[in-house]
């Protein structure tokens, strides 16, 4: 799991209207520095739910980046089949 240092995210406020999903800041400098040091053009992130909660910050989210990439496909050699041996009646 590769966090996104700079990049900040709380869980929605108990009086945040219904629109608002969560609230979120970013440290300038920091960001920036993650952003130099990244390849490509695009950053994917997520935002999760801590495996183990702080508790001096219980409101606090975990952002991660989202590397995944689908699987190339898969080409299989497969062999002629008989379809009247493979009938079971």
């Amino acid at each position: 799991m590769k966090y996104i240092n700079g990049l900040y995210a709380k869980k929605k406020h108990e009086r945040a209207p219904d629109f608002v999903i969560c609230s979120g800041s970013i440290n300038k400098a920091k960001m920036q520095e993650t952003l130099n040091e990244m390849e490509g053009e695009w950053l994917n992130f997520q935002f999760l739910t801590p495996y183990s909660p702080d508790e001096k910050y219980p409101d606090r989210l975990t952002v991660k980046t989202d590397d995944y990439k689908k699987d190339e496909p898969k080409q299989v050699a497969s062999a002629p089949v008989d379809v009247e041996e493979d009938i079971p009646f």
